[in-house]
This record gives structure tokens, C-alpha cells and sequence, in this order.
């Protein structure tokens, strides 16, 4: 098996699920089979399908029971590979969710980001399981209480809160698949930050509670407290409510205001282009997708996202993968606003997201995931990068770029008199002073074969390979 390939998830009591093909297959434990039934078939559930909200389900009846089918996610992506917005998106679809099964009597009983995926810039639940019955008659006394509610704050919440007090990278959700303790954040805050609005009700009154909790163990026991009282149906419904808005309001409330970063306005201060050649790298860009008309496109270093843009507006299925945080923040929600199909990685190709989970095989790296999922790559303005930041040799890159794409690659050249390309060669001219297209058409035999090539005015030069 291919390391960081994904196998059996098993941590769920209903079921467990395996990739095959091209469908991911939900195995139903006998015990669950009624309950599950009873979702699947339910018009509550036929409706999150239809809109799109939840994945589609195939049921279907084997010798080894009960299994629901659903179309595999072309390219899944984990909350350790999302901007912000991706994770308020995901976060506002979960308590959206919650709250319309409430009507039907159901509730979610997991709240965690890793029940979602992305198709495009639109977030999907996918673990289907997480609807359970909810019947607030007696003598169900916790009715009121939405039992994943601490799991949405460990999850969603406090991963957001973190990263804008604290500047902590969502990244390092990787570390965590339950979350972040209140206590743990309690002794990262200052006292200003602990007493703050933001962070007194989710972290420091938790925290001190814990503390007292402790502080108590040893002591002699309190007589045991009477059962809480019923709450009618209706009174039930509405507290429920009241904590599900409550929670949209802080994870709001919990986003980073960004300012942006060197790449997010890259476009905007170029000195290396004019407006013309800008215009001619573009205009040949339409060209080779107007052609080709490729069905999926993988945007490596798509920055502000134009030919991302450029190739969802030629019917393509982008992937737009973007190492840096602000500007990947700004493409998504760009995609969003634009309704464009294109989905946002915020990872970075040189150090690509590693396999994680028990015996590394819950979930896949990112390389894995993305391997041979495109008919396109482009590779615009970026391979200078691979090379002179991150030291990735030539053949390597053109190595790596066969598996991902199936058909065509559309890459730019930087030659080393470029301004750009002499201000990150630091001062290394030996290593790399002396790199030409020649050593791209080297690196490139027996892995692609050059289609069209267009020379521009500032000395860059335009490819597009095709696979051999």
C-alpha cells in the first residue's frame, strides 16, 4: 500500500468507511442499521443532498450488510489545509445543519471540522452518521443541551480564537484532532487577553472552573444533587437555538482581520512586468485553454488567483494551491463571491501536508491526494521559487509535476537575468547564475514534450509540455 494512503476509518460506533474506487463505502455495524435506515430514507435527508449540503448517499444491501455509497471528493482537503474563511464556511454549515434537523427531529452529535470537505470554495458534511434522534419529551432531561456543543468549541472555536489572539497557525489543528483544552490556553493568555470578551467565556471561566475542580479532589463528597428538572418541548428547542446562534456569533466574532502580506497585492507592484507583457502572458493563457478546454486544472502558486479565474471561466475544476496565508485568504473568498469552481489549498508544495492519524493512514498527504487529479497544471511565475527558496533541483520538480497532472503542463520560465530571479538568488550565482532553458528542456526529456512555446519582451518564456 502506498504510504499515507487512508484505510478503514474506525472511531465511529455506526460504521466504518473505506475508499474504493471511485466512491468512499460507509459500512454499517449491525446494530446501527435501523437508526441509519431511518436517516437515509428520511426527506430530511434527501433534501441536504439535493442542495448540495451533504454528500450523496447510494444504499445498497450486501452479505456483509448494510453499506452506503458515496462519490469519492476529487480532491479532499483537512481543516489543516484552510484559510480562515474556509473555516467559518465550514463552521456556519455545522451549526446551519444543527439547527434545521432540530425541525426534524434530529441532531448532530459530532461538530468537528473534519466531518467537512470542500467541493469548489463550498463546504460538504460528509460523515453522514452524525445525525442522530432527538426527542426533547420526557424523560430525555439533557434535551436542552446540545451534547457536541463542547466538541464545537474545541474543534471550531478556539483553533479560530487562537490564531487571532495569539497569531497560532490553523496548521497546527494537524496536532490536534480533538482540539484545544481551555486550560492549555489559559496559561498562554496574558491577564489583559484571559479577561477579554473574546476569550473569558470559552477559555478563563473554564479554566478556573477546572482549577476549582481540582483544587477540590480529596475533599469529602457532596450529597448527590436531584435530577434536572424536564423543559418543555418548545422551551427545549429554544435554548438549543439560542446556543447554536451564540456560537455563530462568537466564531465570527473569533476571525483574524488580515492586512495582507507581501504576495497578497504581488500583482499589484510588479516592476518585472508592464501592462503589456501582462496582458500577452494572459492573452496566451486564454488561448492554451480555449484550445484545450481542460476539465481539471491544478493552479500551482496561484497567488491572486487570475489564471485560476481565467480557467474556471474556460470550464475547468481548479484546484488553486497557495503557500502564503493572506493571500490564500483573499482567494478564497474571491472564489466564493465569484461562484467560480475553484477550490483553495492553503499548503506549500515544497513542504507538502504529511500523512497523519494511527500507522499514518488516516489521512493521506497531500501529494497523494492530488496525484494525477488534473489534466492541467500551470506553473506561472513559481518554479524560480522552488528553486532559489527552497533549493528543489530541476529534475526534481519536473519529476514531481509528471504525477500530478495526466495530460498537460503550461509552465513559466524565469531566466537568471531576471530582476526577480537575481533578488532571490541572494548572491549564489555559482549554483545558480548559470541556469537556462536548456537545463528545463533536459530536465523535462522523457517526462513531456514541448507543444507551443512563447518567448516574451521582459525575457521570460511561456511553455506548454504535454505528457510523453
Amino acid at each position: 500500500m502506498t504510504p499515507g494512503t487512508p484505510t478503514a476509518t474506525f472511531r465511529d460506533p455506526a460504521g466504518f468507511l473505506n475508499l474504493d474506487g471511485d466512491f468512499a463505502v460507509r459500512t454499517i455495524h449491525p446494530s446501527a442499521r435501523d437508526q441509519v435506515m431511518e436517516f437515509v430514507t428520511s426527506q430530511f435527508c434527501s433534501r441536504l443532498q439535493d442542495r448540495g449540503d451533504m454528500v450523496a448517499i447510494t444504499v445498497k444491501n450486501t452479505p456483509a450488510g448494510l453499506q452506503l455509497l458515496h462519490p469519492k471528493i476529487p480532491v479532499p482537503t483537512y481543516p489543516w489545509e484552510w484559510t480562515p474563511s474556509q473555516w467559518l464556511s465550514a463552521a456556519q454549515l455545522t451549526l446551519s445543519l444543527c439547527a434545521e434537523a432540530l425541525t426534524e427531529g434530529w441532531v448532530l452529535k459530532d461538530a468537528t471540522p473534519l466531518n467537512i470537505l470542500f467541493v469548489g470554495s463550498r463546504p460538504v458534511l460528509v460523515d453522514v452518521l452524525s445525525f442522530e434522534p432527538w426527542d426533547p419529551a420526557p424523560p430525555n432531561h439533557a434535551s436542552h443541551l446540545w451534547l457536541a456543543y463542547g466538541q464545537y468549541i474545541r474543534t471550531f472555536l478556539l483553533p479560530l480564537l487562537m490564531n487571532r489572539m495569539l497569531s497560532w497557525p490553523l496548521e497546527l489543528s494537524l496536532f490536534k484532532r480533538d482540539g484545544y483544552e481551555p486550560a492549555e490556553l489559559y496559561k498562554a493568555l496574558s491577564w489583559k487577553q484571559r479577561l477579554s470578551r473574546a476569550a473569558f467565556w470559552p477559555v478563563t471561566l473554564p479554566a478556573r472552573m477546572e482549577m476549582g475542580r481540582a483544587g477540590k479532589r480529596g475533599q469529602k463528597e457532596l450529597p448527590p444533587q436531584p435530577s434536572p428538572q424536564h423543559k418543555p418541548p418548545e422551551l427545549a428547542l429554544h435554548l438549543i437555538n439560542r446556543t447554536l446562534s451564540d456560537l455563530r456569533k462568537r466564531t465570527r466574532r473569533a476571525m483574524p482581520v488580515y492586512k495582507g502580506s507581501e504576495w497578497s497585492n504581488y500583482t499589484g507592484k510588479l516592476t518585472h512586468y508592464t501592462a503589456r507583457e501582462s496582458a500577452q502572458k494572459i492573452e496566451w493563457v486564454r488561448h492554451v485553454l480555449e484550445d484545450l478546454r481542460p476539465a481539471r486544472v491544478l493552479d500551482i502558486g496561484a497567488n491572486t488567483g487570475v489564471f485560476s479565474v481565467l480557467a474556471a471561466e474556460h470550464g475547468a475544476q481548479v484546484v488553486a494551491l497557495e503557500r502564503d496565508a493572506a493571500t490564500a485568504e483573499n482567494l478564497f473568498r474571491m472564489s466564493v463571491w465569484s461562484r467560480l469552481p475553484i477550490q483553495t489549498i492553503r499548503a506549500d508544495l515544497a513542504r507538502p501536508s504529511p500523512a497523519v492519524g494511527w500507522e499514518n493512514r488516516e489521512t493521506s498527504t497531500l501529494l497523494h491526494r492530488l496525484e494525477a487529479q488534473s489534466e492541467m497544471v500551470l506553473m506561472l511565475a513559481v518554479i524560480h521559487h522552488l528553486i532559489l527558496m527552497d533549493q528543489i533541483p530541476l529534475s526534481a520538480i519536473m519529476e514531481l509535476v509528471y504525477t500530478l497532472t495526466w495530460r498537460y503542463l503550461v509552465l513559466e520560465w524565469v531566466p537568471a537575468s531576471d530582476p526577480m530571479f537575481r533578488s532571490l538568488m541572494r548572491g549564489r550565482d555559482e549554483l545558480y547564475g548559470t541556469l537556462c532553458e536548456e537545463d528545463l528542456l533536459r530536465a523535462s526529456a522523457n517526462r513531456f514534450h514541448v507543444l507551443r512555446r512563447q518567448p516574451l519582451k521582459n525575457g521570460r518564456v511561456l511553455f506548454l509540455f504535454a505528457k510523453d
